[in-house]
């Protein structure tokens, strides 16, 4: 049975990413499971940062991301639940909220460094397979994105059409 998806062409771009993302997630939150690791696997840049700042406010941790504060807020209390990180007041504003890793977080970091070394070989030779920069296309997009985003490449377009007629 064909892939539906697929058989729109590039409209499900979005869609299509989506997937590809889940599936190398699923993929690395087995590994990291296997490892004996707690750390969720969307949440392994966040530990990362945590522990490389000594202590990050959830803000500052949504704005380096890019991600939603809520989703940080979310993923700070799965953090303090397995023991990753401990949440406090800033010192300097009762209003802040730090993240502190804990023992069990630097451990985990160190080991996802490690990981994420070998990650990155992998990947390496993956694209290299599919002959493509993934990573390098991506960043390509984000910049086209960030520059005239799709409802101005739309508009433009309806304008060239417009024209043409």
């Amino acid at each position: 049975m064909a892939d539906f998806i697929e058989t729109q062409g590039n409209v499900f771009v979005a869609h299509r990413l989506r997937r590809a993302s889940d599936r190398i997630v699923d993929q690395v939150g087995e590994m990291l499971a296997a490892e004996g690791l707690d750390v969720p696997p969307r949440g392994a840049s966040m530990l990362l940062m945590i522990d490389e700042r000594d202590a990050i406010g959830v803000v500052e941790v949504a704005q380096r991301l890019r991600l939603s504060h809520p989703l940080i807020v979310r993923m700070a209390q799965r953090f303090e639940q397995l023991g990753l990180v401990e949440i406090e007041v800033d010192p300097g504003d009762a209003r802040r909220r730090r993240l502190v890793p804990t023992g069990k977080g630097r451990r985990e970091a160190a080991a996802i460094r490690a990981f994420n070394t070998r990650l990155a070989a992998m990947f390496n030779a993956l694209f290299a397979e599919i002959d493509s920069p993934l990573v390098t296309v991506l960043d390509r997009l984000d910049a086209a994105l960030d520059a005239t985003p799709i409802a101005a490449r739309m508009a433009a377009l309806a304008d060239l059409q417009g024209a043409d007629e």
